[in-house]
């Protein structure tokens, strides 16, 4: 609750059912299901409705925490459609009929390689603290210091441009007694940045450009990596339709960065951890393709925590039993098994 743009379920629902064919009516007009679009989907109202009306549908949000606080909206949902669609006849005629998958489920799609929230304001405040900036918020153009240079820091959302040389530029003609050089922090750059910087520093003894770019830069450059979370598992077959699965380690490289403490003193300070893991969801018969939330442990209350340890039912049979687990910020990883 809170955002600025948040609307109850009811509005949707009205909007969806008046845009869009109900699943059934789709069939018999042979169309497919109707596909929900949201580019900002915040706490997922609109793909919750979606989901809830039978309709396909995409979530689309820049900020973790959203596609988080949507994702476990959604596995809730779907599993209460799950045990209420087991003996509803026209549920499973569109199933019988392939309109609809067997299962209800969701992927969910991380589009950059990078941990980072392009959100302005959070980016100029981590490239600040990573890079060693000094400060600097009473100078309206300059974002600080690094060693003896000026620091200007251009948004992360787009590249460095010839305008931005420009105004840097401008901004010098106004100061003409400073003598430091400059430091541009980029995420990348235009083409002709480099030949319009090549022929500035020729031209200026004083004020010379220097421009760090992010994904390049080999000092800095780790700004911008992403070490994914990795998971010690074990998986057995207990009885013949039957499995143990056990988590037995689990580290997030991005939750450690962001709490800024040492990997050693990490396990100090948290023991248990199961603290990072917000959702453990496991399908019993992986295809390699579509991930089937046949069960789901997603702790209800803020402070508890995932089981962990989970005795479930699996085919007779040679099976591929998938394990996704998704940590306290967002991020997800995979662990297939084979038994």
């Amino acid at each position: 609750m809170g955002f600025a743009t948040q609307k109850p379920e009811a509005l949707l629902e009205r909007i969806i059912k008046a845009s869009t064919k109900d699943p059934e009516q789709a069939f018999k007009d042979g169309e497919s299901i109707p596909l929900v679009l949201d580019c900002f989907t915040g706490s997922g109202t609109t793909t919750a409705v979606a989901q809830k009306l039978g309709r396909r549908w995409i979530g689309c949000d820049i900020n973790k925490g959203a596609i988080q606080i949507t994702s476990k909206r959604l596995q809730k949902i779907i599993l209460d459609q799950i045990k209420n669609n087991k003996n509803n006849k026209k549920q499973n005629l569109l199933e019988e009929k392939k309109l609809i998958p067997k299962y209800n489920t969701f992927g969910v799609y991380k589009v950059n390689d990078y941990d980072l929230k392009l959100l302005k304001t959070e980016a100029i405040e981590l490239a600040v603290h990573h890079i060693g900036i000094q400060r600097v918020r009473t100078d309206r153009f300059f974002n600080g210091y690094l060693g003896k240079t000026l620091v200007k820091i251009i948004d992360f959302n787009r590249p460095l441009t010839l305008l931005d040389l420009q105004l840097t530029q401008d901004e010098l003609k106004k100061r003409p007694n400073e003598d430091r050089d400059i430091t541009i922090i980029c995420l990348g750059k235009e083409l002709a940045v480099n030949p319009w910087v090549e022929e500035w520093n020729e031209k200026h003894p004083v004020n010379k450009i220097k421009i760090i770019e992010l994904k390049t830069d080999k000092k800095y450059g780790n700004f911008l990596i992403h070490k994914p979370a990795e998971a010690k598992i074990k998986v057995k077959r207990i009885v013949k339709n039957k499995a143990l699965i056990k988590i037995e380690n689990f580290i997030s490289p991005t939750i450690i960065e962001r709490l800024n403490i040492d990997n050693n003193l990490f396990k100090v300070k948290i023991p248990d951890f199961r603290s990072m893991i917000d959702a453990v969801l496991i399908d019993t018969n992986y295809n390699g393709n579509t991930f089937h939330i046949v069960y789901s442990d997603v702790p209800e209350k803020k402070n508890d925590l995932v089981k962990g340890k989970y005795e479930i039912e699996i085919p007779a049979d040679k099976v591929k039993i998938a394990i996704k687990i998704i940590d306290t910020l967002g991020e997800e990883i995979l662990n297939v098994f084979e038994i």
